[in-house]
């Protein structure tokens, strides 16, 4: 895309001016898109931390996905019983 493009796009998007837009499309690299995420969410590149888990909430999580793994299982040998 040309520059003049991703420009326009990125005035259409925000409310910045041409100044700005170009000062921040330099800042990102030509990269329209990471302008644009960074003025609708300031902290986009930040990880969001991961949600610690209790023993028993992991557990049932185990045992809920062993148990969806075995049901699968059951009903596809099931459907190729019915088949044959």
């Amino acid at each position: 895309m040309a520059s003049l493009d991703k420009l326009k796009i990125v005035i259409s998007q925000t409310d910045y001016s041409e100044e700005k837009a170009t000062q921040k499309l330099e800042e990102w690299n030509n990269d329209h898109m990471n302008v644009i995420r960074e003025y609708l969410n300031p902290k986009f590149q930040e990880k969001k931390p991961k949600k610690l888990k209790s023993v028993n909430q992991e557990m049932m999580s185990q045992i809920r996905n062993y148990m969806d793994a075995i049901s699968t299982d059951y009903e596809k040998r099931k459907s190729e019983s019915t088949k044959n």
